[in-house]
């Protein structure tokens, strides 16, 4: 007669305990990088040691190197986290807003101003990594990777719509330049506290509906 098989059960539970483990692992991770993010915008890329890192995850000392091969891979990390972050949010903005170029144009400028990344944090560590770009090349690549990215979306929404509302006299480049200035312009003013985020949503709005009169 036969013997059962009961090699599957422990084999199930292996891969079971692999999964939790790697789930644990990528939370772990996941806590740091915020952690990072959070030092960076208290004390600035140079100023930020793994002790802060760790103090503000409540992790030990030593947890930074379980997870990271140095310092500076978690601080590129931490960058790449936010770019992402900003990414996802004008992304989804600008698929939500459908086929229309005025509705187009709108979500994407105004994703900037998206609580989840407009927010005195976010906006220091933004700052906070352009000032290192010119020492630090890695920093500069995602950086300029982004906001490239961003750019030349709302390039293109300023084209479209400049063509489908026959703004003949509109010259779409430079509104979009213009837009894109006065978005870090705003930005900065927001972590300086000249503005809030809502007079800064009014004063964008009031630009699109100065440039582009017929639709907004």
């Amino acid at each position: 007669m036969p013997k059962p098989d009961r090699s599957s059960k422990p084999r199930k539970q292996r891969n079971t305990l692999k999964v939790a483990r790697k789930a644990v692992r990528d939370i772990r991770r996941e806590q740091l990088i915020e952690a990072a993010i959070r030092a960076i915008s208290q004390h600035g890329i140079g100023e930020t040691t793994i002790a802060d890192v760790v103090k503000e995850a409540g992790m030990a000392n030593g947890a930074v190197n379980q997870y990271f091969a140095s310092k500076d891979t978690l601080l590129l990390e931490a960058l790449r986290a936010v770019t992402g972050e900003f990414r996802d949010v004008w992304h989804e903005a600008r698929d939500k807003a459908g086929e229309d170029p005025a509705a187009v144009l709108e979500a994407v400028t105004m994703a900037q101003f998206h609580p989840k990344v407009c927010r005195h944090e976010r906006i220091s560590v933004w700052v906070a990594y352009w000032s290192e770009t010119r020492f630090r090349p890695k920093y500069m690549e995602a950086c300029t990777e982004s906001d490239a990215e961003y750019g030349e979306a709302l390039m293109r929404a300023c084209r479209a719509l400049a063509l489908s509302g026959r703004y003949k006299n509109l010259d779409a480049e430079k509104a979009g330049q213009f837009l894109l200035a006065a978005g870090d312009g705003l930005w900065i003013n927001i972590m300086l506290g000249l503005v809030t985020r809502e007079r800064a949503v009014d004063l964008m709005r009031a630009h699109l509906k100065s440039v582009f009169p017929k639709h907004y």
